[in-house]
This record gives C-alpha cells, sequence and structure tokens, in this order.
C-alpha cells in the first residue's frame, strides 16, 4: 500500500533530468557504486567491531561507551555517504529499482536499522558499563549486525533480481 502510493514519486524521479543524465552513464554509476560501498565499508568495520564488543567476544578491555566515542566518526560518515550515493543510484534507475522485492526489503531494513541505530543502539553504547544487563547488551548487537548486515545482503540481492 505505501509502495502504490510512492510509485508516482519514483517515476518523476527517474523521469528527471538528473535521473536521466544519472542512467544514461554507466561510468557515473560505477563510480557511485564504488562511493556507495566505501560507505559501507566506513559504516560496517565500527558497526561489527561494536557488535562483537556487546556480544561480550571481543573487545572488553576496552569501554563500550570509550569504543562508541571513537568509531561514531567513521560510522556517521560511513552512513551519510551510503545514503547521499545510494540515492544517486536509485535516481539513475528509479524505476526498475523500485519494483525490485529486493529494493522493497532493502528500504524497509533500512528503515528499521536507522530507527534501531538511532534509538536503543546509541542509548546501550552510550551508557556506562553495567548499566544494562549482559542479556540487553548482547540482545542489541545481535540485533543491530543482523539488520545492517540484512541490509547489506538485501542491497547485494538486488543485482540479482
Amino acid at each position: 500500500m505505501i509502495w502504490e502510493f510512492l510509485q508516482p514519486m519514483a517515476q518523476w524521479l527517474g523521469n528527471s533530468s538528473l535521473g536521466l543524465w544519472l542512467g544514461q552513464s554507466t561510468d557515473r554509476i560505477a563510480w557511485l557504486f564504488v562511493i556507495h560501498l566505501f560507505g559501507l565499508t566506513l559504516l560496517m568495520g565500527p558497526t561489527l567491531v561494536l557488535g562483537v564488543r556487546l556480544l561480550g567476544i571481543g573487545f572488553r578491555s576496552r569501554k563500550l561507551a570509550e569504543l562508541a566515542r571513537d568509531t561514531v566518526i567513521f560510522r556517521m560518515a560511513g552512513l551519510v555517504l551510503m545514503l547521499l550515493s545510494g540515492s544517486l543510484i536509485f535516481t539513475g534507475g528509479a524505476v526498475s529499482y523500485f519494483e525490485g522485492e529486493w529494493f522493497r526489503r532493502k528500504m524497509a531494513l533500512l528503515i528499521v536499522a536507522l530507527v534501531f541505530n538511532f534509538t536503543l543502539f546509541r542509548k546501550v553504547t552510550n551508557a556506562e558499563d553495567g548499566r544494562y544487563s549482559p542479556l540487553v547488551s548482547r540482545l542489541t548487537g545481535l540485533v543491530t549486525l543482523f539488520l545492517w548486515f540484512g541490509v547489506a545482503v538485501a542491497g547485494r540481492a538486488i543485482a540479482f533480481s
């Protein structure tokens, strides 16, 4: 139902001068994919470190809040790069992307991952050690890894659909 509401916007975006300009050049799209993957790396590396720390299987010598502060610039830079480059990639092929099931799954996972990231994940990772139970920490780590890797897998699957 939400997808039908958004369909005209996707068609307008894909048929805009920017959408047509981007879509007509495989070089432009290829460079956007390189930037997108660089952003993914910047986001996922520190996210994996924090997830492993939350699960209690690594980086235990560092305080969680300290580790979160040390990695936030990389995570946020990666997220911004991914969102900007992903938006431009989408614009260059909006109609075909929009119709794809894996694109829709990626967008749904991305929204959930963003909400989770800026609410519970941020709260738990910025808290003093011991503020939350080990169960809450482990579940937070597990969910964040599941969501972000889910976004990445769904994004990769777009190419095969």
